[in-house]
């Protein structure tokens, strides 16, 4: 694209739909011809292109959404965090009521069930993440910004690191004891009609809070939609083998070491992702054609985009794009046309958390 000519161009999405209906290949009309096609890589990969193409055509559309959201919209946006503290609160709660529950069913088991032992251990965990991150929404709500210019919204990441950190050591050391039991041949648990139901009420309960939080999809009710959803799987094991174990006296350390093992892997995958994200991790070529058009779009006043950086500090992105006008306009045109509102309307999308744009009168690199 001419920088000179930017402005006599026409707007990019309504330009990518009219490529797309316009350059999509006619299916074959023989049924036959048809299927050997679809399994040829080359249609495979023009697929995959298309698909994401709508993809890259629905964001954009959520985008210009986003960005002609009025006032009103943008402070319910900002509340997202205060609903996340509500909700870990109320996660938190249900966690203590469902922990005395595992209490009683280990105590009604006389300890000698490992796989409910590990239960109650998780559940221990569990309480101890859920008042974490509850600390952390509620800091971040209350920042005192005079302390803190740009917020505390990475105290997310560093307590899911931390929580992370938790469950590793709490299920590695369950995996041990495991291994122990197995070697030292202990005598198998036995179950009452109590304790069986007070774990199927655990279930349950976890599976609806996992519908909740899954459905939420902030950073925060994510690791709380993990937590519940490793809770109803590994209860559920955990009651399959101490049940086995009547006729199998490995079924219950096995069950214990399998959740544990369970709980421990997803954990690690959770911890991980932050650890890129923390880093300064690039954005990817979406989320940078996202940016991009925004910046062409924005002005007539804007000649090209000399420099543009997309990159994480955090769960969301840090923008830094340098714009290139006419030479001739006005600091005032410049700053009231060009610079300000482009900021603002980079700052109203989803996935950004901060933008710093700067205008410039040539392309000089300048990184």
């Amino acid at each position: 694209m001419d920088p000179e000519n930017m402005k006599e161009t026409t707007p990019l999405l309504p330009r990518v739909e009219s490529i797309r209906r316009n350059s999509r290949p006619e299916k074959p009309k023989n049924k036959k011809l048809c299927k050997r096609l679809c399994g040829c890589c080359k249609h495979k990969r023009i697929a995959e292109f298309y698909r994401h193409q709508d993809q890259l055509i629905d964001a954009y559309k959520s985008d210009d959404a986003e960005m002609e959201a009025s006032d009103g919209e943008d402070a319910e946006k900002k509340e997202s965090t205060h609903g996340d503290a509500i909700l870990s609160r109320t996660v938190l709660f249900i966690n203590v009521i469902l922990l005395l529950a595992k209490v009683a069913a280990t105590y009604l088991t006389g300890g000698a069930s490992l796989s409910i032992i590990s239960t109650l251990l998780e559940s221990v965990v569990d309480i101890t993440g859920g008042a974490i991150l509850w600390y952390a929404s509620h800091s971040i709500v209350r920042t005192d910004y005079r302390a803190y210019p740009r917020g505390r919204s990475k105290l997310e990441n560093l307590s899911i690191i931390l929580i992370g950190v938790i469950m590793g050591m709490a299920n590695f050391y369950i995996i041990f004891t495991s291994i122990e039991s197995i070697l030292a041949s202990k005598e198998a648990p036995s179950l009452d009609y109590i304790t069986i139901g007070l774990m199927i009420g655990t279930i349950i309960t976890k599976f609806i809070l996992w519908i909740v939080c899954y459905k939420r999809g902030t950073t925060s009710s994510r690791v709380l939609a993990i937590d519940q959803r490793n809770d109803s799987m590994t209860v559920t094991v955990a009651i399959v083998g101490a049940l086995s174990a009547r006729w199998w006296s490995y079924a219950d350390p096995l069950a214990a070491s399998l959740i544990s093992a369970y709980v421990a892997y997803s954990w690690i995958q959770v911890v991980l992702e932050q650890f890129p994200q923390m880093s300064g991790r690039a954005g990817t070529p979406e989320e940078y054609s996202r940016i991009a058009r925004v910046c062409i779009e924005h002005s007539s006043h804007i000649r090209g985009l000399d420099t543009l950086l997309v990159y994480h500090t955090g769960e969301k992105l840090l923008v830094e794009v340098h714009v290139v006008v006419d030479a001739n306009l006005t600091c005032k045109v410049v700053h009231d046309e060009v610079v300000s509102p482009l900021q603002r309307k980079l700052q109203k999308l989803s996935i950004v958390e901060r933008a710093f744009v700067h205008a410039d009168h040539e392309f000089d690199g300048y990184v």
